[in-house]
């Protein structure tokens, strides 16, 4: 009997942990990004803020060489779903989104805009 019981608690507790994932925050979204034309079969859907760089969640640099894309906000784009880090899917409404990002052409600015 306690071996039943030692081993249904194990058995709940293993499956406890392989059900909780927990998916990154927006601020560590960076490396190889690659971008799905289904919204359903990438990692997040993201929203493009064109006009105001204060109500995104993260600004994007394009970073034109893949080791450079190691910090917050700076995404190489790669056309080979294998290589990236994470899939994006476009979406034209902020409500379907996951996280709002602005492309800006600074290095500078790109980075983690709210936590």
């Amino acid at each position: 009997m306690f071996l039943l019981i030692l081993w249904l608690s194990l058995l709940s507790n293993f499956a406890s942990e392989k059900t909780v994932q927990s998916r990154p925050t927006p601020c560590k979204v960076f490396g190889q990004i690659y971008v799905e034309k289904d919204p359903y079969l990438a990692t997040f859907r993201v929203f493009v803020e064109k006009e105001n760089e204060f109500n995104a969640d993260v600004i994007v640099f394009r970073e034109s060489n893949p080791l450079f894309a190691d910090r917050p906000g700076f995404w190489h784009f790669t056309d080979k779903r294998g290589f990236a880090n994470f899939t994006i899917a476009y979406v034209e409404d902020r409500n379907l989104a996951d996280f709002v990002v602005y492309f800006t052409d600074r290095e500078l600015y790109a980075g983690c805009n709210k936590n």
